[in-house]
């Protein structure tokens, strides 16, 4: 007798617990969210951190993004190249925010885009190597790229061989002022804010004439996030582009 108290003491249990968790999912937005790795890589002005704290372009559409979804899953620093693979490999991450081009595109589900802007070859001022094709930019000696960064994929993709690959953006532009290489392939408005990352001075270098592409970079997530997700991000951007808070956002982090 006792025995079967027990088993309908539980079953009434559970079905209590069921219900529960049914109001709750119903009238609490942030118990919809789903677990996603949210990693960002420092890339001025998307992305930057600073005692700890992560802030920018993308983390600050993110946010807006996951105020209208209820989602609390963090945005954490991560280094590139573990980010990129972690994103890759599936295991619901994804990557805040990188270049959406031909290459990756069957890698990852994307929202977006985030950022837009106009890619150029950078010298070191007074270098007078007259860039103005991309046949130009094939006989300088040597391009930095970020190992398995868009400019190092959209130049080997071009069949460049004069790339001289190094762990970050940083280094590039050390090597360019050093004068260890000719040019680095950047985007114009990012430009800015990667040398002064690097510690360096901006007047120290000067943008050559021949625009290798316009780029977008756009939320990156693991094939393995389901497409109602992806969709569900993306008419939360789509909004926030209507209503002004992107804007908003662009104006704030853009004021050089």
């Amino acid at each position: 007798m006792r025995l079967v108290l027990a088993e309908i003491l539980i079953g009434v249990i559970m079905r209590v617990y069921t219900l529960v968790t049914a109001v709750l999912l119903l009238w609490c937005p942030a118990a919809l969210a789903e677990a996603i790795t949210m990693q960002a890589i420092v890339y001025p002005p998307l992305v930057y951190e600073e005692n700890g704290e992560v802030y920018g372009v993308a983390p600050e559409v993110v946010r807006a993004i996951q105020a209208e979804l209820g989602d609390t899953n963090p945005l954490v620093v991560m280094p590139w190249l573990r980010a990129y693979e972690l994103t890759k490999s599936g295991n619901r991450h994804a990557l805040v925010a990188i270049v959406r081009i031909p290459e990756r595109e069957k890698l990852f589900k994307w929202v977006g885009p985030v950022f837009s802007e106009g890619d150029y070859f950078f010298q070191k001022r007074g270098a007078n190597l007259n860039i103005r094709t991309l046949d130009d930019a094939r006989r300088a000696a040597r391009i930095a790229v970020r190992r398995d960064g868009y400019t190092h994929q959209a130049l080997h993709a071009e069949g460049f061989v004069n790339l001289d690959v190094g762990p970050s953006y940083e280094s590039s532009y050390k090597k360019l002022v050093q004068g260890r290489v000719d040019l680095v392939l950047m985007g114009e408005r990012t430009h800015y804010y990667m040398v002064k990352q690097a510690g360096l001075d901006p007047n120290d270098f000067e943008r050559t004439d021949y625009e290798f592409a316009r780029s977008s970079a756009w939320l990156a997530f693991s094939r393995d996030i389901p497409d109602e997700t992806i969709a569900r991000w993306q008419e939360a951007l789509d909004k926030l582009k209507a209503d002004g808070t992107y804007d908003a956002i662009m104006r704030r982090n853009f004021r050089h």
